[in-house]
């Protein structure tokens, strides 16, 4: 059975020559060398080529304090809070917040003992791009535990002993955890150099956020629950990127003495927060 039925012959010494086509396409040309190349876009957009997103720790800026007795000056590094708790009672009287974890409602033992509902409690201080709360961005949260600040003197059990109180003094030494801001180091991704600092207080016990004032409710004339949010719910913190550090400012015009933009707080005097209450 014939299944060939192409002939080729040859006649003399003449040469035959059979034409096959074949297609080409040159669709796929190259293609190696696009994926090299794009393997290559993306290894420098992770490592970051394209953007500088290395982060650096900006401290507390240092301020000079002068001996009035003598030429000396001295140099201060930390950063202080100072939180306050609603104890009860009238919202005219400023004496009702407390610098104490008992008005929270924590108990002497809880926090001599630290009990896990006061040892998980901690502050949060939420920095945003702006004071707009409909357009804000949160970059930044530091948060500060209950096991640091300082202490005071309170009786257990008719035994007089020393327990945390929310007051902190963080430096580059001791109370640290919430000294540092770790922020970019460069500008050239995101070019923000003042931030609004808001604060809350996390209650285990109760498992609920705190929301915390600059100034008490005591200090608004006329109804304690309308006021300019800008005004008592933020401090101002700039950031000094050639230095690599902070400072802190007022935003309550109460809390300004000597110019518009407010007065530096956290170095010389505390920065103060005062716990908000809710209308009943």
């Amino acid at each position: 059975m014939d299944v060939n039925k192409i002939q080729i012959r040859r006649d003399g010494f003449v040469n035959k020559e059979l034409v096959i086509p074949i297609e080409l396409t040159w669709d796929y040309l190259g293609l190696d060398q696009s994926i090299d190349e794009y393997e290559t876009e993306i290894i420098k957009k992770v490592t970051g080529t394209y953007g500088d997103f290395e982060v650096t720790r900006f401290a507390h800026a240092p301020v000079v304090v002068s001996d009035p007795f003598s030429d000396n000056a001295f140099e201060f590094t930390d950063i202080q809070y100072e939180f306050n708790f609603y104890s009860g009672g009238t919202l005219d009287n400023s004496a009702n917040w407390r610098n104490d974890y008992m008005s929270e409602g924590f108990t002497t033992d809880e926090i001599y003992y630290y009990t896990n509902n006061f040892s998980n409690s901690f502050f949060k201080l939420d920095l945003y791009d702006n004071v707009d709360e409909k357009r804000q961005t949160n970059y930044i949260t530091i948060i500060i535990p209950t096991q640091q600040g300082l202490t005071m003197d309170t009786i257990m059990q008719r035994t007089s002993v020393k327990v945390k109180k929310p007051y902190f003094v963080l430096d580059y030494v001791g109370d640290k955890e919430g000294f540092f801001i770790y922020w970019l180091k460069k500008r050239n991704f995101l070019n923000i150099k003042t931030f609004f600092m808001t604060a809350k207080f996390y209650d285990a016990k109760n498992g609920y956020f705190t929301k915390m004032m600059n100034m008490p409710q005591s200090s608004i004339v006329g109804d304690k629950f309308t006021f300019d949010s800008t005004q008592y719910f933020y401090y101002r913190v700039e950031l000094d990127y050639e230095k690599q550090n902070y400072q802190v400012f007022s935003m309550n015009k109460k809390q300004t003495l000597y110019s518009n933009l407010g007065d530096r707080a956290g170095a010389t005097i505390p920065i103060k927060w005062y716990e908000y209450v809710n209308p009943k």
